[in-house]
């Protein structure tokens, strides 16, 4: 598979506005981003590059609560904190849990593979709208 090995203007612009829209972004709303700068880029053409920079380490592919995958530029290990109202999703500056620490007993005799925290809240703007409202 050549092409995904190639470092095309839309990847670079696609990557780019993953870092720049910051708070882990929809294919959505990078697609709105990536078309202000080429305008002729398709929503699938967007999606395919997003599954090939997940492939490639470049990105991670956020799965939380919720329908929608967001993108993180972050690729180190972190956590993060959706918010219930407008599905915005921010990481967390909190320390993660070390896999080797856990004992049997805290994890009901479980194997652990991998531990994920997801955090629920309601965001700044979504708290003061919701202030507003009342």
């Amino acid at each position: 598979m050549v092409e995904a090995r190639r470092n095309t203007r839309q990847k670079r612009v696609i990557l780019q506005s993953v870092e720049q829209l910051g708070c882990h972004p929809t294919a959505v709303q990078i697609y709105s981003a990536v078309r202000k700068v080429l305008p002729r880029t398709s929503l699938s053409t967007v999606y395919r590059n997003l599954g090939i920079l997940v492939d490639q380490g470049k990105i991670k592919a956020v799965k939380g609560a919720g329908k929608e995958i967001h993108y993180d530029h972050n690729i180190e290990e972190h956590n993060h904190i959706k918010c219930s109202v407008c599905g915005r999703v921010c990481d967390v500056n909190i320390s993660p849990v070390d896999i080797d620490t856990l004992n049997p007993e805290q994890v009901s005799n479980f194997i652990v593979i991998e531990i994920r925290m997801n955090i629920l809240g309601i965001c700044p703007e979504c708290a003061e709208q919701l202030e507003k409202e009342k």
